[in-house]
C-alpha cells in the first residue's frame, strides 16, 4: 500500500514555493511525455511542457494568476507522486491539471486531488460545477472522469500557438 501526503500550494505557501514549482515542472515532464507523446507527437509536447508546465510558468500561476496547486508526495520514496492544479472561473472551479505518475496509478491519489478540489469548489468558492477540458483521444482519462461523475459538455478546438491546436472535450461535474 502506498503512503503519500497532499500538499496544498497557494501564493502564500511558503518561501520554497519555486523549488517546489520546478519540481512539478520535472514531475510534468516525465508523465507528459509518456502520455502525450503518442497522441500530439514530440513537438508538441515539447511546447506545451514549456508554455504550460515549465517551472517558471507553475510559479507565476500559483503567486500571481491565482491558482491552487495540490502535490502528492510518496512519503517512503520521499518523491512527488501527482500534482493538480485549479483556478477559479466566473461561475465554476476550472480543474486545469490532475496527473498521477503511471507507477502510483490506482492507489487513490486521483481521487483525493478530487476531494480536495470539491471541497475548495463548495468551500471556498461556493461553485456547485466544476469543469475540465480533456484531449479526445485520451481515452483512459475520459473514462475516470466519467467514473467519477463528469460528463461531456462540449467540444473545443483551441490554437494554443507555435502552429498547434488541442482538440479537447470540455468536462463537467456538478454538486
Amino acid at each position: 500500500m502506498a503512503y503519500y501526503q497532499i500538499q496544498k500550494l497557494t501564493k502564500n505557501t511558503s518561501d520554497t514555493l519555486r523549488t517546489q514549482a520546478g519540481a512539478v515542472s520535472i514531475l510534468a515532464g516525465e508523465i507528459w511525455r509518456e502520455t502525450y507523446t503518442p497522441i500530439i507527437g514530440t513537438a508538441q509536447v515539447d511546447y506545451m511542457l514549456e508554455k504550460f508546465q515549465s517551472a517558471e510558468r507553475i510559479y507565476a500561476d500559483i503567486s500571481i494568476n491565482g491558482y491552487t496547486y495540490f502535490t502528492a508526495r510518496d512519503i517512503g520514496k520521499d518523491r512527488l507522486i501527482g500534482y493538480c492544479a485549479v483556478v477559479a472561473k466566473e461561475d465554476h472551479l476550472f480543474l486545469s491539471k490532475i496527473y498521477v505518475h503511471r507507477d502510483s496509478r490506482g492507489t487513490g491519489v486521483a481521487r483525493n486531488f478530487l476531494d480536495e478540489v470539491q471541497a475548495l469548489c463548495r468551500l471556498e468558492y461556493g461553485f456547485d460545477k466544476i469543469r475540465l477540458t480533456v484531449n479526445k483521444q485520451n481515452e483512459n482519462a475520459i473514462a475516470v472522469y466519467k467514473k467519477v461523475g463528469f460528463a461531456v459538455v462540449d467540444s473545443v478546438t483551441t490554437d494554443i500557438g507555435g502552429g498547434f491546436y488541442m482538440d479537447d472535450y470540455v468536462m463537467e461535474l456538478r454538486k
